[in-house]
């Protein structure tokens, strides 16, 4: 009994270690590591943070503290520009971070890497980030990690900051958040990983500086037509099962006409289609629904926004499916077709990505392309992860 007393002691002073180590480093880097260029200001901000899993299914496996440390560059955009001003002085930059995930037999660790954008509110900072994250554990190294079952994945986070101050130069500042891990359907079981998290992180007062311009952001609503396709990946069945089916490419095309207002914001309606591989070979493979006389495409009606920041689009779409029939089928077979949950699911697709514009949409140009990823889902439930290609022409 008193060697295992010694082990749980020498594990807690482990623990409480590591979190000096971390403590010692945010400081270290964010005294040593800050540097101007011409016109914008750059940082390299360190920051701890700590949190929990949010459960999403039920008899998830136990966890604890979820902990990690991330390095964030961030540019302070203060020119004196039609972008910045829309922005209010935006934070562009990007992240890595090194997380722990609660129970490192089950979860394991997280890295991941993000753009994000910090958005100035009049008391604190909203910043929203998206990126490639890899975990070093999944379902096929312990089977009751249902949340993850590939290594690669996206991440998405959602942060807002505070800050105090503690010397002439120096503010504490504090944030809190969300983060989401999933692979968008592509290898199951995918249930996503959710946190709740709190950070903390010591920053150059220059950091929080904004620009009080007297020049009024300039009012204009130019319509526009987009057209893109694009091609996905996704493995069939519901969240959880069948574990290592085989992945098949859903095609996608749309057409929109919408206006960009005020340069940096679109607001955009048009229809779009898709075709299943999946389910194309189902039907194939089947007597009963060839009698049924489905098919495997996907027709819906589609609205969106995208906010423009230089080369760089987000955007996400919602819609109402005009037409799916294979859904029920795939539904009857893999989930429950009499909830509501089911209904939600096959009337309302969404869709949320980044965009990569040739052009810098600041520029204004008649015509652009853009390469872009996206998460496809059936109302909140992951369904396919895509790349697509996309033109817009300005009128």
């Amino acid at each position: 009994m008193k060697a295992e007393h010694l082990n749980l002691a020498l594990k807690k002073f482990s623990y409480r270690f590591s979190w000096i180590k971390y403590l010692l480093i945010l400081i270290l880097i964010t005294l040593h590591f800050k540097s101007n260029s011409q016109g914008d200001d750059q940082f390299l901000i360190p920051e701890i943070s700590i949190g929990s899993i949010v459960p999403n299914y039920l008899n998830s496996p136990t966890f604890g503290v979820k902990s990690g440390a991330s390095l964030t560059y961030y540019k302070n955009c203060l020119a004196e520009t039609q972008t910045n001003r829309y922005y209010n002085y935006p934070l562009l930059g990007i992240q890595a971070g090194l997380y722990r995930l609660g129970n490192p037999s089950v979860y394991g660790n997280e890295i991941n890497l993000m753009p994000i954008l910090g958005l100035k509110m009049n008391k604190g900072l909203f910043q929203w980030g998206i990126g490639p994250t890899y975990h070093t554990k999944t379902y096929k190294q312990n089977s009751d990690n249902l949340s993850i079952g590939s290594h690669l994945n996206w991440s998405f986070q959602w942060m807002y900051y505070r800050s105090f101050h503690i010397s002439k130069v120096r503010d504490l500042r504090v944030g809190f958040g969300y983060r989401h891990s999933s692979n968008g359907h592509t290898q199951l079981p995918n249930y996503g990983l959710n946190s709740a998290i709190i950070s903390v992180s010591i920053i150059p007062q220059e950091l929080n500086v904004s620009v009080a311009s007297n020049q009024n952001i300039e009012k204009s609503q130019v319509p526009f037509i987009k057209a893109r396709a694009g091609v996905g990946l996704h493995e069939f069945g519901s969240t959880t099962s069948p574990i290592g089916g085989e992945k098949k490419l859903v095609f996608s095309q749309s057409l929109a006409f919408g206006f960009i207002f005020k340069k940096h914001f679109r607001w955009y309606a048009g229809f779009g289609n898709r075709h299943y591989q999946h389910f194309a070979d189902s039907i194939k493979n089947s007597i009963e629904l060839q009698t049924l006389n489905i098919h495997p495409n996907n027709f819906f009606f589609l609205m969106g926004v995208e906010y423009l920041i230089y080369h760089v689009g987000i955007s996400i779409e919602g819609g109402i499916n005009i037409s799916k029939p294979f859904y029920y089928h795939f539904a009857k077979e893999f989930e429950n077709t009499e909830s509501i949950k089911y209904t939600l699911k096959k009337l309302f697709p969404s869709r949320m990505g980044l965009k990569l514009y040739l052009i810098n949409t600041a520029k204004e140009p008649k015509h652009n392309i853009y390469i872009s990823a996206h998460i496809n889902a059936n109302f909140g439930q992951a369904d396919f992860s895509e790349a697509s290609l996309g033109y817009v022409y300005n009128f």
